[in-house]
């Protein structure tokens, strides 16, 4: 049985998210011989979008793949990047057309066919998205045949994640929920095969607020201050968030799920 290895990151948030994938992540590809790395990056440059910069850092960091959510367009830097359909960058494919960037990619990595796809889910979400029911079905139906098919939904709502999951189980080798920046104990293979967790966390400060300045979010939701949220300047530590998972390339069934969860202090020069 031949295996394909994917590692799945959270959300990667400002500074401190990407100097937890470079301090972290070499380590953790060499532990698990993994084919392919995949992160969610619409909270890569200071909480907010992505730029050319920060992006280069991850590949730097040896990220291969990267998906993103409903911030992703927070930055004109960003959307000129998306704009031009980086081969390695993808956004919500069930967004309104008119937006810069692609939602899925198709590629080939040690031979094998991958299918990546991105979703944006409906309920308590902000952005107007069509149904990720829809966007499944027509993009694994044209796409999916024979290709190892990895879906990041980037959802606020875990019953509308699970869902996704058992609808498509048998189909997608893997659903992954991202936006929530808290990971969830629920990996699991579900019976017809598809690897699901219904998020995987996040790739940011420790002592933080899902990524953000504790102090200032307090302010912000307990106090009502008006201000801007951002990551914390001198964070005490990093986390890295994801999952490893273990797919057989003839079945492209889901073998194994198992749920990162690495942790590491800063000092002050780390943090800049």
């Amino acid at each position: 049985m031949e295996i394909f290895t994917v590692l799945f990151f959270g959300d990667v948030v400002g500074k401190p998210g990407r100097i937890a994938l470079q301090k972290i992540l070499p380590d953790v590809r060499n532990e698990f011989n993994a084919d392919l790395v995949i992160a969610n990056v619409e909270n890569l440059a200071h909480g907010f979008g992505i730029t050319p910069e920060t992006i280069q850092e991850l590949r730097d960091a040896g990220v291969d793949l990267f998906t993103s959510g409903n911030h992703i367009w927070d930055n004109e830097k960003g959307n000129q990047l998306l704009a031009q359909q980086p081969e390695d960058i993808i956004r919500p494919v069930n967004c309104h057309a008119a937006l810069p960037g692609r939602g899925w990619l198709k590629t080939e990595v040690r031979g094998v066919p991958v299918l990546l796809i991105n979703l944006l889910g409906e309920v308590f979400m902000e952005e107007d998205a069509t149904s990720p029911f829809n966007a499944f079905d027509e993009l694994f139906k044209q796409h999916g045949d024979g290709a190892i098919t990895l879906v990041d939904f980037h959802a606020e709502a875990t019953g509308e994640k699970r869902a996704l999951g058992w609808y498509a189980d048998g189909r997608a080798s893997l659903i992954v929920g991202t936006h929530t920046h808290v990971q969830t104990a629920d990996e699991e293979i579900l019976p017809n095969g598809t690897g699901y967790i219904s998020d995987l966390g996040i790739c940011g400060a420790t002592r933080s607020s899902l990524g953000m300045d504790k102090n200032l979010v307090v302010q912000k939701v307990a106090k009502h201050v008006e201000l801007n949220l951002e990551p914390p300047k001198q964070p005490e530590g990093v986390m890295l968030n994801g999952i490893a998972v273990r797919i057989d390339c003839a079945t492209r069934r889901c073998e194994s799920v198992v749920r990162i969860d690495r942790r590491t202090s800063l000092n002050y020069t780390d943090s800049r």
